[in-house]
């Protein structure tokens, strides 16, 4: 499109020109070019005497697109999304930049589903609800590298202050939105849950990111969002039932299965102990064991004897 839009205006057009612009090799350039000529039959020819490329009809139609079914499916799945977002304060901005990816195509387009979509469905799970205001905030202190003064609530004592941070990365784990920032209180980078932000404010003071920052290193120690300490070797064993499960997916980068003659396995991983790691074995019940480390597997043991107590039977007296 962008290639047809400079052709349609009169401007010329070189392979090194989409290749500069796209960042892509001449080769898959002059790819393109060709796909425009044969697959979309755009009246396009190669001007020898001024060395570049031309229409020779600026007012010939292009075909509409057709979509393959992986491709129908994808956009499915998109719009689903999409509703996931209803009701949300995301709601708008989605729905603009859905508005706007359709806006980019200039012809009508042929979609041919047949019975594929009435047997689609996705259900992400509910969604934390924040405030759009923020989320705008903070993506725009990021990308100005200007300090964020945010007012948060925290989860692990309730409180709500307020801390200057420095926005190093906006990132979605598991459908919720994160921000990693260099907390000025904690002299370290901390996550913050941007529905938990209740007010930002960006500053005018500039800041750099430490160029000692790695997202994916900062959170290879991580099973989920909380960091703890160092990583350390985890094992849990799992029975047959829950083996099943367990082996169908990537759990952490570092996890690794060891199958077990009784049907059941051991996942490995070398993460840090949390209290979400805790949690996380003990909605398997009896189905899993941590093996190892020791303090771990202690902690776990303490965790689960003080979840039965509210089950225990209690004792009845007899009045005489």
């Amino acid at each position: 499109m962008w290639a047809l839009g400079r052709l349609r205006a009169g401007r010329p057009l070189q392979a090194t020109d989409m290749a500069a612009h796209f960042e892509v090799g001449v080769r898959t350039a002059y790819r393109d070019i060709d796909f425009l000529r044969d697959q979309m039959r755009a009246p396009i020819e190669y001007d020898r005497g001024r060395g570049t490329y031309r229409l020779t009809d600026l007012t010939t139609p292009l075909p509409p697109a057709l979509f393959t079914q992986g491709e129908v499916v994808a956009l499915f799945f998109a719009e689903k999304v999409l509703g996931q977002y209803r009701g949300t304060p995301y709601e708008a901005d989605v729905a603009a930049a859905f508005r706007k990816i359709q806006s980019l195509l200039p012809e009508a387009i042929q979609v041919f589903p047949d019975r594929l979509i009435p047997h689609l469905s996705l259900d992400l799970g509910p969604l934390p609800e924040g405030d759009p205001r923020v989320f705008r905030e903070v993506v725009d202190g990021l990308s100005r590298r200007r300090r964020l003064l945010i007012r948060y609530r925290s989860l692990s004592s309730g409180r709500t202050r307020d801390r200057l941070v420095e926005p190093y990365r906006v990132f979605n784990l598991r459908g919720v939105w994160y921000l990693a920032a260099y907390d000025h209180a904690r002299h370290a980078v901390r996550d913050f849950a941007l529905h938990r932000i209740r007010k930002v404010t960006v500053t005018e003071e500039p800041y750099e990111i430490d160029p000692r920052f790695d997202f994916k290193a900062y959170m290879a120690g991580a099973f989920s969002i909380e960091k703890g300490e160092r990583p350390v070797n985890v094992a849990i064993r799992f029975g047959p039932r829950q083996a099943r499960w367990i082996r169908e997916r990537p759990w952490h980068p570092s996890a690794r299965i060891q199958e077990r003659l009784d049907g059941g396995c051991v996942l490995r991983m070398r993460v840090a102990v949390t209290s979400e790691l805790a949690r996380w074995v003990m909605q398997f019940g009896p189905e899993a064991e941590v093996l190892g480390p020791r303090s771990f597997r202690s902690a776990v043991a303490r965790k689960l004897r003080a979840a039965g107590r509210p089950y225990a039977p209690v004792a009845r007296t007899t009045v005489r």
